[in-house]
Parts: C-alpha cells; structure tokens; sequence
C-alpha cells in the first residue's frame, strides 16, 4: 500500500519585505495554510512600516525574524552614482548573504521547520539556508525577470536554471507572464504557475447606484514605485473631457511626506498635475492601509504599468464590483477580459486611456456590467482558497525533493531571537 504524499508541518517564509503585495499575498497564503493545519514562520527583509511588521507578526504568531537580506537585483532604482554605495552597504549588512543566510538557516533550526518558501526570487538565503539544513525549498518568482523587464539578475539564461535546479526544489510563477520570462531557461518538471489569491468576503459589492456626484478614477501605486507609472495616469487624466466631472486620485505612499520632505520624483508629478490644468480635479491621497476602503471610494480603476508581474490590486477592484482600465502587458492582461471585466489599452498610450475613461465615465450600464463580471471572476479563479490549493500541491512534490547540504561557513556564529515589537 502506497503511503500518502508528506506536506510540511511548519514553512518558514522568506520575504524581501513585510509590506507591499508580495507581503500581502504571503499573508493570505500563511492564513490559508493554517487551515490545512500548516505552521508558519517567516524571515523578512528589515523593510516596511510597523503596522506591516505587526501584521505579520501576527500572522505568524510571533515567530518572524526581521533582519538584512542580500538584493541580488541588477537593476537598483537608483541613481548609477548610488549604486556602489548601496551595494557596498548591504555587503556589509549580510556579509555577501553568507551572515544573512546563516540568520535563516539558524532560525529555521529554532522553530523546527520543514520546508522553506522564498517570496521572491530576489533574496537567495531561502535556498543557501534549506541546501545547508537539506529542507526542501519552494522558490516564489514575483517578478517578471530578464532582458527587457523591470528586474534583471546577475545570473540568467541556462545558468539561471542550473542554479536554481541546485537551489530550489520547485519554482512556482505568479502569472503565465512571469513563467514565459524563464520557461526556456529551466529544467523540465520545476516549474509551475500558481496564481496569487485574495480574501474575496473582505470586498463588498458596489452598487453604482446613479449619483449626481462626480465619479472618482483612481489608480492604486506607491510614489516611491517609480515604474508603476504614474505620469501616464496623470496624461490620461488630462485628455478627459472636463465638461465630464470626473475626478481623478493617485492612492499610494507618498516619500514626500506630502511635499514636506523633497523627492524629486514627487515634484515632477506635482508638476505635471499642475501644468495640465488638473489641480482642482487632482489628489495624491497618500497611502491607505485597507485595500477595500480604497475601492469603496472609487468608481473606476485604472492601472496604466504593463510591467506588473500579476496586479493583485486589479484583482481586488474586481471583487468590489469596479469596472477595470489597464493595458496589454504583463499579468494585468491576464486577469482582464477584454469588454467583459475591463477595458485594455496599448502600453504607454495616454489618449487611448483617455478614450476608454470617458467611455467608462459616459456609460453606467457598462460600468455595472464589467463590475459584474469582474466580481465573478475573482470569486471563480483568484480566492486564497485556490491559490492554496495550488501551493498544496507543489509542497506535496517538494516534499519528495530536499536540497543536498551546503556548508556556509561563518566567522562568528548568529544570535537568533524572535523580534521585539516595534
């Protein structure tokens, strides 16, 4: 009689941050997982605010450690004459990952975990720690990765799949995009595309019932993102008919500190605002903690990034019922179906986003249709159930694949302790 396919007991999650939608979406999976009757611990990047922290603090019992993690991105958003400077510091804060990866491999020892889960292929101490302790490792590509995308690493092409043959023992893809950058470079039977899932009951459904109040058109994206674009939303924006009333707000982190504090990034937003004649129908509303009161106060999202590995925040305007605006590219056009749960633009085209605004902002039928249907398919193909099921089943095959042993040879030894509340 054939014994039944092990799954692990405790994962210790490995994140480059505790905030942002990876995070988020590890979160979810954490939660998801317990039900299962899996464990969770987590290793994360010192990165995010203390509401972030606590959360996955809490998320995880307690059991997180919050520490340096060596970047191995090629392609730091940072001025060239800031790049040896930044890495020169995180070479000292991990020792060339050997010390960062000592602190995981310890902390994985300390809370008895089977299995480690790296949440972005960016950080290696996940598979350096689970090859020293012979785990099995699960690789998380959150990225869209190579030549011509947003992240470029120092290893790529067929020596990208040795390495990660040697250090993982399945890879899992957010997205058919971020699975089509690296397909042709890895070996059979590693890879697989598990979409990322939300907590579809935390989004009510909006009724677009008819308002005389002006309709919101809001995009979703950090300032400190500087590649979600922003300057296009604020372009489309300008193209809309005024005599429409639409108003328009960006909802992110603002580095600025609402202008308190000079980045130069947020001037030229602030600029561009103003020189198109927006300022009394534009907002930067900063960062809002809570997703769904995001989309409780707008009546239509647009995302104009085409370099989105998957768009959870697409994702969830469609679980509250918001009709969608984004473009050909990356996992955004993925989740949306053309006239069925949103409207597609061409990448970097601020008058066809414009055009498909207005025609939004004109048509309240469609608006209630495309919500509709865009509730259906969240609840259909992106609940945290199924993406839980679909790391189930590739933690069942990791289970059957630890790494072999690599010594990480250490000059002093770590001190492991849980992290203090902030």
């Amino acid at each position: 009689m054939n014994e039944p396919v092990r799954l692990p007991q405790k994962v210790l999650h490995v994140l480059n941050s505790a905030g942002g939608g990876a995070a988020l979406s590890t979160i979810g999976l954490i939660e998801s997982l317990r039900k299962e009757g899996i464990a969770a611990c987590a290793v994360s990047h010192d990165a995010g605010t203390s509401e972030e922290r606590e959360r996955l603090r809490e998320a995880t019992h307690g059991e997180v450690l919050f520490t340096s993690l060596y970047w191995s991105n090629k392609k730091i958003r940072a001025d060239r004459w800031k790049r040896p400077l930044l890495e020169a510091n995180q070479i000292l804060r991990t020792g060339w990952s050997r010390y960062s990866t000592s602190r995981v491999a310890g902390f994985a020892a300390q809370c008895h975990a089977d299995l480690i889960h790296t949440n972005t292929i960016l950080t290696p101490e996940g598979g350096l720690a689970a090859r020293s302790l012979r785990l099995p490792h699960v690789w998380h590509l959150r990225e869209l990765l190579g030549p011509g995308q947003p992240f470029r690493l120092g290893v790529e092409g067929k020596a990208f799949g040795r390495y990660l043959a040697r250090h993982c023992s399945k890879l899992i893809a957010n997205s058919r995009a971020t699975a089509a950058c690296v397909r042709d470079w890895l070996p059979a039977g590693l890879l697989e595309v598990v979409p990322n899932g939300i907590d579809i009951a935390r989004f009510r459904m909006r009724s677009h019932a008819s308002s005389s109040d002006p309709l919101i058109i809001g995009m979703v994206g950090s300032l400190g993102s500087r590649w979600k674009k922003h300057a296009l939303f604020i372009e489309a924006a300008a193209r809309v008919n005024p005599a429409l009333g639409a108003r328009f707000r960006i909802y992110g982190h603002d580095p600025s500190s609402d202008g308190s504090v000079r980045d130069d990034y947020v001037d030229q937003l602030r600029a561009l605002v103003r020189k198109s004649g927006l300022t009394d129908r534009f907002k930067l509303v900063g960062h809002v903690a809570d997703p769904a009161q995001v989309m409780s106060e707008i009546d239509v999202l647009v995302h104009p990034a085409d370099n989105e590995s998957f768009g959870r925040i697409i994702v969830e305007a469609m679980a509250a019922g918001l009709p969608v605006v984004t473009v050909r590219g990356g996992g955004a056009a993925e989740i949306v179906g053309a006239g069925v749960t949103g409207l597609l633009a061409e990448p970097d085209n601020a008058s066809q986003l414009a055009t498909l605004i207005e025609q939004l902002v004109r048509d309240s039928l469609l608006r209630r249709s495309l919500g509709r249907n865009g509730r259906q398919r969240a609840e259909t193909s992106y609940t945290m159930d199924q993406c839980a099921a679909g790391v189930l089943r590739v933690y069942r095959v990791a289970m059957e694949r630890p790494l072999v042993t690599q010594t990480v040879r250490l000059r002093r030894k770590p001190t492991i302790t849980l992290a203090a509340r902030d």
